[in-house]
């Protein structure tokens, strides 16, 4: 996950699925689960704040909860 301030009242997001995702629908899938997950957590994040979130396929391969779990955990680190 990288971060920058943009000025901004509300966070952006890029998300960054790597080059372990073979096909396009790898890609799209990993994109759709890391939107749910911000969308369910998205008070969490800092305002005025640029994330890019660079994800693995073994991301989508975990289990929901596990998923969870890991975003919440990289959210932590945030101020």
């Amino acid at each position: 996950m990288l971060a920058r301030k943009n000025g901004l009242t509300s966070a952006s997001f890029l998300f960054c699925p790597d080059k372990s995702h073979k096909t396009a629908v790898e890609r799209n899938r990993t994109k759709r689960l890391l939107r749910d997950l911000v969308r369910r957590h998205l008070g969490r994040f800092p305002q005025g704040i640029d994330l890019a979130l660079i994800v693995q396929i073994q991301f989508a391969k975990l289990s929901p909860q596990e998923r969870e779990d890991f975003f919440l955990s990289i959210l932590s680190k945030f101020p």
